[in-house]
């Protein structure tokens, strides 16, 4: 029995080194994981959430804001952004003023100005994001990564174990405390540059803990700050709710 144990074993360490998994980068992928829910993460199928976003001006002045739907359907690969003006939200049944989805079977955008159209390359990579960065990311642990490895250092002003992951060819770098609660992300978003995104006022909602708060800076500068309005975990997703307009 030792020998088969410690013949599982070496093929684990195997498997990491293949992988270029370093044993620490896996210990704190699995730590965060645990922070965030554990298993109630692990086992997320979807989520929705509803955001105010409020962006700035370079000189940090208030420049717009805007309400967005965000739909991640973990179970068939697929995410859905629709974006809103916050004064339609009064009507009944308010009009987006654009969205996005991509799949990996067809990806559309779709505006009032524009009508529907295929979703360019760059924009299709960064909403397919949205299923292996942020703290959703954080759902995998160290399984599925192509490399992981951990330093300490800082982001902006903050400063803990930074965790550099490789999923999907996306490749994030997270802030962790010393409790293991992620902090913030490093993304380098092609078009866009280096966004650095800050994480707070975590709650717990059907045993996963999300931030209900981010604050976003690319390339040095504050560029946007957005709060949770709503969230829902695990719902059932129909094909309405990523129904492609018809023009």
């Amino acid at each position: 029995m030792r020998q088969i144990a410690f013949f599982w074993f070496l093929l684990s360490l195997s498997s990491l080194a293949i992988a270029q998994i370093s044993p620490e980068a896996a210990q704190l992928l699995e730590r965060g994981r645990a922070v965030l829910g554990g298993s109630a993460l692990a086992n997320l199928k979807t989520y929705r959430e509803v955001t105010t976003n409020i962006y700035y001006t370079p000189d940090g002045k208030e420049e717009s804001r805007i309400v967005t739907l965000l739909l991640v359907d973990f179970a068939n690969s697929r995410v859905r952004l629709e974006i809103y003006d916050p004064q339609s939200l009064n009507s009944p049944s308010p009009i987006p003023l654009a969205l996005q989805q991509y799949s990996p079977q067809e990806s559309f955008f779709w505006s009032r100005e524009t009508s529907l159209r295929p979703l360019p390359s760059r924009e299709r990579e960064i909403l397919r994001s949205s299923l292996y960065t942020g703290w959703l990311g954080l759902k995998y642990g160290s399984s599925n990564r192509e490399r992981a490895s951990v330093s300490q250092g800082s982001l902006r002003n903050q400063s803990g174990r930074l965790l550099t992951v490789s999923t999907q060819g996306w490749v994030s770098t997270y802030l962790f405390a010393a409790d293991g609660l992620l902090l913030g992300e490093r993304l380098n978003i092609p078009g866009v540059g280096e966004s650095i995104t800050f994480f707070s006022n975590y709650q717990t909602v059907q045993g996963v803990r999300l931030p209900q708060k981010w604050e976003n800076y690319v390339d040095g500068t504050l560029a946007a700050r957005g709060e949770l309005m709503e969230v829902e975990i695990n719902l059932t997703f129909t094909e309405a709710d990523f129904f492609k307009p018809v023009r």
